[in-house]
């Protein structure tokens, strides 16, 4: 990811409003290294490459707050994201993968939240284009996880309120639920040649929901997985 490999040796701009991940506050007790990624300051390291490797494949747990979002509704927001070159999901709450670099969740028959990986900027280009009658944005300032491995089931079985099991989760499905308490969206997806779970909150909740990953996964064998460790 050639965003990523640039940012793990930029230094700070002091003319540049840097945003700061939601779950920063939870990093405080850690000795995380940190870079910038799409204009926010992010844990891309927590341990050397071969930990994280192994927590990885056990349950780790990734903040990936600096993914660039966009979110929009409205009777038109289907054909005009079509118009726009964006794959859109057939049915309410399902996602497809647009370009093989977009992730676009239908949340609603009329709602949609579009998501950058590391090195693509459509959520960018969406937000800079001239509103339309009967679209609506929709401000996302989510915290934004990776979940992986192979002990992911039973954090989910622990937190989750609904069963996340491969046969009642679907393959482009995106279910709005409750972890640790709070409302989330989940979905489950194949990330470099592995399945992962991705996980989104709101903002104001990210450290919280951080912490409780954290702990069920240090409980299950694995732990904190720094963004370095997804870059290709």
């Amino acid at each position: 990811m050639q965003a990523l490999n640039e940012s793990l040796n930029a230094k700070k701009d002091s003319k540049t409003a840097l945003k700061t991940t939601p779950v920063a506050h939870a990093y405080i007790k850690t000795t995380a290294k940190w870079a910038i990624v799409n204009e926010m300051e992010i844990a891309v390291e927590f341990a050397s490459n071969d930990i994280e490797q192994t927590r990885k494949k056990v349950l780790g747990i990734t903040d990936v707050s600096c993914f660039e979002r966009y979110g929009i509704k409205g009777p038109q927001a289907s054909k005009w994201l079509a118009d726009h070159e964006l794959a859109i999901p057939s049915n309410p709450n399902s996602w497809a993968l647009s370009n093989q670099k977009d992730l676009v969740l239908r949340l609603g028959s009329s709602e949609f939240l579009i998501e950058d990986q590391l090195d693509d900027v459509a959520s960018k280009k969406l937000a800079d284009i001239t509103r339309v009658e009967g679209l609506y944005p929709v401000v996302r300032a989510d915290a934004a996880f990776i979940l992986s491995g192979s002990e992911v089931l039973n954090l989910f079985s622990e937190l989750c309120s609904l069963d996340l099991r491969d046969s009642s989760l679907l393959a482009n499905d995106v279910v709005m639920t409750q972890v640790a308490g709070i409302s989330a969206i989940v979905m489950r997806q194949n990330l470099n040649g592995e399945q992962v779970y991705r996980l989104w909150c709101d903002g104001t909740y990210g450290s919280y929901m951080w912490e409780m990953l954290l702990e069920v996964a240090v409980e299950l064998g694995g732990g904190a997985v720094g963004l370095s460790s997804y870059k290709n």
